[in-house]
């Protein structure tokens, strides 16, 4: 009873220190928001803001991008009018992307990790909860100049995945 009593006192002691240690006002000066955005203009402005141009092909007209490094989500090449938004209930991408759609219409297949549940470890025939919302990971592109420059040089392992993913037989590599 004694050891319990006198660790709860000291951990109240210990963040009763803190908590006057973290109140404590310093005298720097705030940072301005000019100062947090790459275009050196106010952060809450459009004001200096390149101009996006969403010049996309149509959906089937694209050609493949490569991917920025292994296993990363692929851009999306086409554009998206009257794709968005994506819904739990409405998803345009599936139409096309499913495996069993992409031959006939010509689409790359959605890999087989997004018809994977990693929670149960099971195959699933659609697509998984977790993986509806596509342009949480795929983007659109547009065609505007780069904020910053952009030395990454990216590495692959094969060929292969400048364009398809092999992340599900990979996913537990080095993990005993």
């Amino acid at each position: 009873m004694f050891v319990k009593f006198f660790t709860i006192i000291a951990a109240l002691v210990l963040l009763a220190g803190c908590s006057v240690e973290t109140a404590q006002v310093t005298d720097t000066a705030p940072v301005a928001d000019d100062d947090l955005s790459y275009r050196n203009e106010p952060l809450l402005e459009e004001t200096g803001a390149p101009q996006t141009v969403f010049d996309a092909p149509d959906p089937g007209d694209s050609t493949l991008k490569e991917r920025s490094f292994e296993n990363a989500p692929p851009v999306i090449p086409h554009n998206v009018d009257g794709l968005l938004p994506i819904t739990t209930a409405e998803n345009a991408c599936i139409e096309c992307h499913l495996p069993s759609e992409a031959e006939d219409a010509g689409a790359t297949p959605i890999p087989a990790s997004h018809l994977y549940d990693l929670r149960r470890n099971t195959q699933l025939e659609g697509l998984a909860g977790a993986n509806y919302n596509c342009t949480q990971c795929h983007a659109p592109q547009a065609n505007t100049e780069a904020l910053v420059e952009n030395t990454f040089s990216p590495y692959y392992r094969a060929d292969a995945q400048k364009e398809r993913s092999n992340l599900l037989d990979i996913l537990n590599e080095g993990v005993e």
